[in-house]
């Protein structure tokens, strides 16, 4: 069974557990709430659970107003639990409270048809599609019990007699979906518009309307009737997500990226999945556009992009507060990005996975020297300078680099190098620390393994490392396990273009994947809850995202509202919330709680100082 937590993600519980545990919460959660209480129900009953749902369903016709729909609802729930006579009672007094009604007529045509009796079962559809021509359930279940009777010869003759009734309009539907299946998309054509044009606000209309047209592969018609009239939030997400794959097979990526960003507004925690290829598509067409990368030659110029802070300070306004003070004996600790050794043997489509992680081993040991260790960490990652990343393929001269550096500079840098060798899915990094004021190297760490290991290999390298470089012996972060270091490196070998591209060091229009880089930053907090730094990797690259002008933090609002509702307001989450709550606009969250957060912040005169930037109006 899936469920969805209050984050939006689909989890995964045993169908037992889902019964006993999720769906009475559920039901109880939304016992006063009609509306609410009906889509419970009919999950329910989707996933046969019709027995745990009967106390449910009677209390939905006490408190709606609506018999229409808690009554016949109530029925298919008795039915679907085997009492057909409490169903038919349920049904009969539909029909004493609103004589004639063709809910009640089809429901007890259903339990007709269960009991055996097709003849009384058609009888009660005609009476009801005689009534509304336009109920769904009637329509459906007439056209159904004649499709069987006469057989696809006389099929069409049952189609026409629903069409002839006064006011239908969804009997014209289904004829336009048989002549659509006969290969005569002009007559089903004029059907639809006609149809469309009687229910403009009838929703299960456009969904068939748009999964006929998509099946036949009548792109014309589905831009005509389909594309201009689906809104957002009004009708079904299906139409979306097959106007998306309309918009990607005509190469429309400019609409249909603006399409997207919708989708994930309104309905990202229920289709996310089916939503997840069109970013890719979306941003491939988009490249293919742009005018080529100018050619940078057999010996490109390289230079070297200093992170002087964590990654996560980009985009936060120089949260200094969240940093430990370091003394004026703090030495730097300079990584370089890592050497790739030799030709790699990388299989096809993961290259891109090679370039990260000679970023994030830099990135992150860097991170944690600020954070464990006496001294500051800096990573110095290579650019080409046209634009965009550069692999190293010969190792770092450091007495170089080391003269390169101002002379105050050098005197308190050791810097880090390293290679990384690849074989298949075999890894191996070596790092060498150099001490620029004795220009010696001073220590050496090691790690080998599969690239699935690379999460116990990083830490290895740190406890090699740290004694070198003033930390403890034997280190490692206090919390999470090699898995989740894995993922966390992952993430700061993206977010890190994200911070390059503000800063000027790479375009802005190359930039892609940028769904896949946020919800990657988001699983960090959510998967280790209790590292701190994962939730300002997150805000950061929401706020940065912000700030290039991207509409990605928006689809990220209920995430973060809801990441600072659980914080506790010393938190540091929580004292650095209005910079993501105003990237994903949900300001006003940060006004609800403001005056308790910035009383445990306790006077901080740094932090005060750092709110006052991070409040003024963009």
């Amino acid at each position: 069974m899936e469920a969805t937590d209050a984050f939006g993600r689909r989890v995964r519980l045993p169908r037992d557990q889902y019964r006993k545990e999720v769906l009475p919460e559920l039901l109880k959660a939304h016992g006063n709430d009609p509306e609410r209480l009906t889509a419970v129900l009919v999950e329910g009953l989707r996933q046969g659970f019709a027995n745990d749902l009967v106390a449910a369903a009677n209390r939905l016709a006490v408190i709606d107003k609506e018999p229409e729909r808690s009554l016949p609802l109530l029925a298919i729930v008795q039915r679907d639990a085997g009492d057909l006579d409490a169903a038919e009672f349920t049904l009969n007094e539909l029909l004493q409270k609103r004589p004639g009604s063709p809910s009640a007529q089809v429901g007890l045509a259903m339990l007709a048809e269960q009991r055996g009796d097709a003849a009384r079962a058609e009888s009660l559809l005609w009476q009801a599609v005689q009534r509304d021509p336009n109920h769904a359930d009637a329509v459906h279940g007439y056209l159904q019990l004649r499709h069987r009777a006469v057989g696809d010869a006389g099929y069409r003759a049952e189609l026409d007699k629903l069409c002839a009734l006064p006011d239908s309009w969804r009997p014209q539907l289904w004829l336009s979906r048989w002549l659509l299946q006969q290969s005569d998309p002009a007559t089903a054509g004029t059907l639809l518009r006609d149809a469309l044009a009687k229910a403009p606000d009838q929703s299960d209309a456009l969904v068939m309307a748009a999964n006929d047209l998509a099946a036949a592969n009548q792109r014309e018609l589905f831009a005509e009737l389909v594309a201009p009239r689906f809104v957002p939030g009004r009708h079904h997400p299906h139409i979306g997500v097959l106007l998306l794959q309309f918009l990607a097979a005509n190469q429309q990526h400019e609409r249909g990226e603006q399409l997207l960003h919708q989708m994930y507004l309104h309905y990202g925690q229920m289709v996310g999945e089916a939503l997840q290829p069109f970013t890719a598509e979306f941003d491939r067409m988009r490249l293919a556009k742009l005018p080529p990368l100018a050619n940078p030659g057999a010996q490109p110029r390289i230079g070297l992009y200093r992170f002087e802070r964590p990654c996560w300070f980009a985009g936060l306004d120089e949260p200094h507060w969240l940093m430990p003070q370091k003394g004026p004996e703090a030495r730097q600790v300079l990584f370089l990005g890592l050497c790739v050794d030799g030709q790699p043997k990388v299989e096809s489509g993961r290259e891109e996975e090679l370039g990260r992680l000679v970023r994030s081993v830099p990135l992150f040991l860097a991170e944690h020297v600020w954070l464990s260790t006496p001294h500051r960490g800096t990573a110095a990652l290579p650019l080409v300078e046209s634009g965009g990343w550069a692999l190293v393929g010969r190792p770092w001269p450091e007495d170089q680099l080391a003269m390169q550096l101002g002379d105050r500079e050098r005197a308190q840098t050791i810097l880090v190098t390293g290679t990384l060798r690849v074989d298949g899915e075999q890894r191996r990094i070596d790092l060498w620390a150099y001490d620029c004021a004795q220009k010696a190297r001073i220590g050496h760490a090691a790690a080998e393994g599969t690239a699935a290991d690379l999460g116990s290999m990083v830490l290895q390298l740190m406890r090699e490392l740290w004694p070198v470089l003033g930390g403890p012996a034997d280190h490692q972060p206090p919390v999470g396990d090699s898995a989740f270091w894995a993922r966390y490196l992952e993430g700061l070998g993206q977010h890190a273009a994200l911070a390059v591209t503000l800063a000027g060091g790479m375009p802005k229009d190359r930039l892609y994947g940028l769904r896949y880089i946020v919800q990657w930053l988001q699983s960090l907090p959510l998967q280790e809850p209790r590292w701190q730094p994962g939730f300002w990797l997150y805000a950061s690259g929401l706020c940065v995202l912000a700030q290039l002008g991207s509409p990605v933090p928006k689809e990220h609002a209920r995430t973060v509202a809801e990441f600072f509702r659980q914080s506790p307001a010393n938190s540091a989450f929580a004292l650095l919330a209005a910079k993501p709550l105003r990237a994903v606009g949900r300001e006003g969250f940060w006004g609800q709680r403001r005056a308790e957060v910035v009383a445990a912040a306790g006077g901080n005169a740094v932090y005060l100082e750092w709110l006052g930037r991070a409040e003024k109006p963009v």
